[in-house]
């Protein structure tokens, strides 16, 4: 990954840790896949991890970036610096492994989620979220190295096909889609302002009813799958 392409990441993610009621929103949403043993994949600097790791018995993290590495350190007990291509560090199988917003930055998406089955226990279970709906594809994507956007339909064959049974698939986040819209295919900024993220707290209640608009669209799809 480019180092631009990296900064450009770092300073999202940070700028995203004003939503922290988007995150613990989120990962109540997914709570009753979460359990034992969990890692998760491109932690960044742990928005999501905070709130995830209550559901767990021990909760991995981890990054590529040394950067991410470091502050993750500062706040979570089990920190690992992995590329999901390499040989794992251990032995450990998992009940559980996390993935969001990563395989979009990964040209071989299939060939990553194959590896992760292997990190499972039989019975285990994937909890995955990608960008949805190609058509909001601006300069955000770009700025952040994303290669593709996805439909519900097209991430769980990929999921599928890395031979995981699929639980659950869904769009979440309508109302998102009209800040990235404007502000990545109409304005062509390369990252999101401060001020939406924090504002976006306040429409988070919102997200519980948009269950009827979200099955046909949504900023990100969420897929639940599971090693049998």
């Amino acid at each position: 990954m480019h180092a631009e392409t990296q900064d450009a990441i770092c300073e999202s993610l940070t700028t995203l840790s004003q939503a922290g009621d988007y995150y613990r929103w989120l990962a109540q949403r997914v709570s009753p896949f979460i359990r034992g043993q969990t890692l998760e994949i491109g932690t960044g600097i742990g928005n999501f991890a905070k709130w995830a790791r209550k559901s767990a018995e021990e909760y991995y993290v981890s990054e590529l970036d040394s950067r991410l590495v470091e502050r993750l350190r500062n706040e979570f007990d089990r920190v690992l610096q992995w590329d999901v291509f390499d040989p794992f560090p251990g032995d450990i199988l998992f009940d559980t492994i996390v993935i969001l917003n990563v395989v979009e930055h990964l040209e071989d998406d299939k060939r990553a989620l194959e590896c992760l089955h292997q990190r499972l226990k039989p019975g285990g279970h994937l909890v995955l979220m990608v960008p949805a709906m190609q058509l909001l594809y601006g300069s955000m994507d770009r700025s952040f190295g994303h290669y593709r956007r996805y439909t519900r339909g097209s991430i769980s064959r990929i999921v599928r096909n890395a031979a995981f049974t699929i639980l659950k698939a869904e769009y979440v986040n309508v109302v998102g889609m009209l800040g990235w819209f404007l502000y990545g295919k109409i304005l062509k900024r390369p990252n999101l302002p401060q001020q939406l993220c924090s504002r976006f707290n306040l429409v988070v209640p919102l997200l519980k009813l948009e269950r009827p608009i979200a099955h046909f669209m949504g900023l990100s799809a969420i897929v639940i799958a599971r090693k049998d």
